[in-house]
């Protein structure tokens, strides 16, 4: 009785001493940080195959706990503010420059590297565990074994049950699907950019039927990261965009972006799309080439490559190409949007008997958004980089009101049009370092300003039937008078005409319908 009660007792201390708890603790961390929602059977699972591990292989487990712990420390503040990998992660790292890549690093909260380094200590703690000498396995282990293998089928036999496909890879494990996720999503974009690099070196297949511009001098001004309700001209609480408020034009308070990043958004935007993918060759400056026009492009935003980005591919295709940063490692100096009005400056000082197309892109509100302002802001709004989002609407509408005054000033007719690529989300909501970043799961995340401005404007005039971006091509058409057989002019894009559905696509590069995503509402209260 006496040796029975002991057996009881050494098994009872082996499953619930001090390191199953610390193992409990890493499992629920590493879920936490790698952005995917919280399973407790998940966690309980994932300490079962540590606990089993240090029973068989000890170097093993060290192993997979450091691993784990390094990889966990370093994303919980991407995982807290853009979740688990997907295409979006992906292509952001694969067409991020150094300095931007600085700039996401300054954003996150403090308290998120803290609780990084919290988990880089544990795994250090687990990797100095001293071996023990080895012990027959007992029932604990054994129900461990089981615990660990059968969780690892759950999800594959949810989704056969689902109607889908039984595949292992599928499991919930957060550490596999990181590693899944990861492995899979780069494969996609390294596809994508193959494909793209091989269809911007091929000639447009555009058939022109007819050009009749209605104008000599078209701009496009692309906006970056702004969120129409943080602009006073698009219903924003904000008396911010004293320009756009009181301009004569066109202004569209439903605008619907085609994604929630901009290379994502951007290549749905500008470019003919067919069966959800982009073909890079047709776009609209390729377009506007074909039918005679001069066209010229003049970024702030930086071009790693001459073919690595959507929109640097699409940038090549214009007569002349001008970019503030090369995107290189060099290229850390944060440039003002105002620069460019240097370059259309040098462009309308020459009379030019051929119609224009000027595209400018900006930087605008991308964050770190005080970045932008040099910490300046008009309002104290919850935190400073909120005021500082606030404040770059400004910015952008002073620069839009400059570049109208440079128009007007070239006797030449003409017609402007600005939007943004997409919004963002707010994160750390409510907290002194609340911070907006790039998100899929909100309208706001794709309610972006648009309007149109042209030289024989009489009024100042707001649409508010529901546009997509998805049809900035047949836009463009209507607005440039560039008829083309490749695209088919469903509705008049600038009247009060109701228009098909609206659809974003989502970081999982999913189509979804708009009226189904949340609320990420712009709380109005100062502090």
């Amino acid at each position: 009785m006496n040796l029975t009660l002991k057996d009881t007792l050494v098994t009872r201390s082996r499953a619930l001493s001090p390191w199953t708890g610390f193992y409990f603790l890493q499992s629920l961390l590493i879920n936490f940080a790698l952005g995917y929602p919280f399973s407790l059977l998940y966690a309980v699972a994932f300490t079962c195959i540590l606990h089993v591990l240090w029973r068989s292989a000890p170097r093993a487990q060290k192993t997979l706990v450091g691993i784990c712990s390094l990889v966990a420390a370093f994303y919980f503040p991407f995982g807290q503010a853009y979740g688990s990998p997907n295409f979006n992660t992906l292509l952001a790292l694969h067409s991020t420059n150094m300095e931007e890549s600085t700039e996401i690093l300054t954003i996150f909260p403090w308290y998120s590297y803290v609780v990084g380094l919290f988990i880089f200590a544990l795994g250090v703690i687990a990797m100095r565990r001293k071996p023990e000498e080895k012990k027959t396995w007992g029932k604990i282990e054994h129900l461990c074994l089981v615990i660990g293998v059968a969780t690892f089928f759950v999800a594959p036999i949810q989704n056969l049950a689902w109607g889908g496909v039984f595949k292992l890879k599928d499991t919930g494990y957060p550490v596999f699907r990181f590693v899944k996720d990861v492995v899979v999503n780069n494969q996609e974009v390294v596809d994508e950019q193959a494909r793209m690099a091989e269809l911007s070196n091929m000639k447009d297949t555009w058939n022109v039927l007819a050009v009749k511009p209605r104008y000599h001098t078209y701009v496009v001004v692309i906006g970056e990261s702004a969120r129409r309700d943080a602009m006073g001209a698009f219903g924003g609480h904000w008396d911010n965009t004293p320009f756009a408020s009181s301009v004569n034009g066109t202004l569209f308070t439903d605008y619907i972006a085609a994604s929630g990043s901009t290379q994502k958004s951007l290549g749905l935007t500008l470019n003919r799309v067919v069966d959800g993918k982009p073909q890079y060759q047709d776009n609209f400056v390729t377009l506007a080439n074909r039918a005679g026009f001069q066209t010229w492009w003049f970024s702030n935003q930086g071009q790693i490559g001459e073919y690595d980005t959507a929109i640097a591919s699409i940038a090549k295709r214009a007569d002349e190409v001008q970019f503030l940063k090369s995107g290189d490692f060099e290229a850390d100096k944060n440039t003002k949007d105002e620069a460019l009005l240097k370059m259309t400056a040098q462009v309308f000082a020459n009379q030019r008997t051929q119609p224009q197309l000027i595209v400018l892109h900006l930087m605008g509100s991308h964050p770190q958004a005080c970045d932008r302002t040099q910490g300046k802001y008009a309002e104290f709004v919850q935190s400073k980089e909120t005021s500082c989002y606030l404040y770059t609407m400004t910015q952008t509408d002073e620069l839009l009101s400059k570049l109208y005054d440079q128009l007007r000033n070239t006797g030449e007719s003409f017609s402007m049009v600005y939007f943004s690529d997409h919004g963002l989300a707010f994160k750390e909501r409510g907290k002194e370092v609340q911070y907006l970043a790039h998100d899929d799961k909100y309208q706001q995340n794709f309610q972006v300003p648009f309007m149109v401005l042209s030289s024989d404007d009489k009024t100042h005039r707001i649409v508010k039937a529901r546009r997509s971006a998805n049809d900035f091509l047949e836009f463009f058409s209507q607005w440039t008078g560039i008829s083309a057989e490749e695209i088919k002019n469903d509705y008049p894009f600038v009247s009060g005409k109701k228009a098909p559905p609206v659809y974003i696509t989502n970081f999982k590069l999913q189509k979804v319908d708009y009226n189904h995503l949340g609320t990420d509402i712009f709380d109005i209260k100062s502090k």
